[in-house]
């Protein structure tokens, strides 16, 4: 019996042991398979939703639709005759060539988790909290490239941008980062909601940039020198959808 006691002891402590093992390992499965709830104010109802895009196709993307198809109409003179010239619609308006109104655009889930990631990154490189993602309505220009000879790939199709937002005061701004030019730090430069530079930054060491210093009654020089590193945060580029 004597030499059994210590086996028994070895038993109990290799059992009590794995009993304490599964109930971590059971927690930390509990906690990993913790349910996340609805949020509040996002999700809207499937009925809802489908009245949403109905809704859009009958009060908006059907007069987007003819819009842009009488951009494509051509005047011609009627023959033998000298009348003014008159107006007629294009085949693109009865045709293939039709003007299809953009109803979605997605984005690559995995490339939305990046951008997220990068805004939050320039935000914290400048000191600045995200408020808000704000999306933009926008409308490729009717050319075949942007000025920096970037293509156009679909002009004149409708899409959305995503910029982040940060607060200054009481309100939200959209913002871009880049280096302060006096004092070197990475800060937040503000933008008015037409995407106009503010003049003002926040972040770094000081919450707010003024144009002249405390105390100071000087008036500078001239304006001051534009920032450096110049980062958008504007996000684009998604799948537009129908094709066209």
């Amino acid at each position: 019996m004597k030499n059994s006691k210590p086996l028994i002891y070895t038993f109990l402590s290799f059992s009590l042991l794995c009993i304490l093992t599964l109930s971590c390992t059971e927690q930390r499965e509990d906690i990993s398979k913790e349910e996340v709830k609805e949020p509040e104010g996002i999700i809207v109802s499937l009925k809802d939703g489908k009245e949403f895009y109905d809704t859009y196709s009958e009060r908006r993307a059907n007069l987007i639709r003819k819009y842009e198809n009488s951009l494509n109409k051509r005047t011609i003179k009627k023959e033998g005759t000298d009348e003014p010239n008159q107006i007629q619609e294009s085949e693109s308006d009865t045709m293939v060539g039709d003007f299809v109104p953009t109803r979605y655009v997605e984005f690559d889930y995995e490339k939305l988790k990046s951008y997220i990631k990068f805004i939050e990154q320039e935000a914290d490189g400048a000191e600045v909290s995200i408020s808000n993602l704000r999306i933009y309505l926008t409308n490729y220009p009717n050319k075949d490239k942007f000025e920096d000879g970037k293509p156009i790939k679909e002009p004149r199709r409708n899409s959305v941008m995503m910029v982040p937002t940060t607060t200054n005061g009481k309100k939200d701004f959209a913002f871009y980062t880049a280096d302060d030019s006096e004092d070197g730090q990475r800060k937040a430069y503000l933008l008015t909601e037409e995407l106009q530079e503010t003049g003002e930054s926040t972040g770094g060491k000081q919450k707010t940039k003024a144009s002249l210093a405390p105390g100071s009654f000087l008036k500078p020089a001239g304006p001051p020198p534009p920032p450096q590193n110049q980062q958008s945060l504007y996000g684009n580029e998604g799948g537009l959808r129908p094709p066209s």
